[in-house]
């Protein structure tokens, strides 16, 4: 599948909606997760702030297929406190009702790749 700018930016535009009514968003409390979240001294609002606060330019690779779950992942990258950060996104259904997810939010382990930059 070709990725174009704006396929990424409805994915993220779902997502900032999903986020926004404080019910349809799930974090995943990985320790590399929560780890970073403290390591980068974050608040939840902060944190949803950077969240919010992604845009096309941020997206590095996707949508792939989660191995370990039904439904696609989306990876973007950001520069938070001075460190580049990982993040990958999830949009999925539990039910009749849709929900965002964040599973991965830590350092980067090797440069991000973001092909929206020039």
């Amino acid at each position: 599948m070709i990725v174009d700018q704006i396929s990424v930016a409805q994915f993220l535009r779902e997502v900032k909606e999903l986020i926004s009514t404080g019910r349809n968003f799930i974090f995943v409390p990985r320790p590399e997760n929560n780890n970073t979240l403290l390591k980068l001294g974050l608040t939840w609002t902060v944190f949803i702030m950077e969240l919010i606060g992604l845009s096309v330019v941020d997206y590095c690779s996707g949508p792939d297929p989660d191995l370990d779950r039904p439904g696609d992942v989306w990876m973007f990258g950001k520069e938070i406190n001075g460190h580049e950060v990982y993040i990958k996104l999830k949009i999925f259904y539990l039910g009749p009702e849709k929900y965002a997810k964040c599973i991965s939010f830590h350092e980067a382990e090797q440069p991000n790749k973001y092909p929206f930059r020039k």
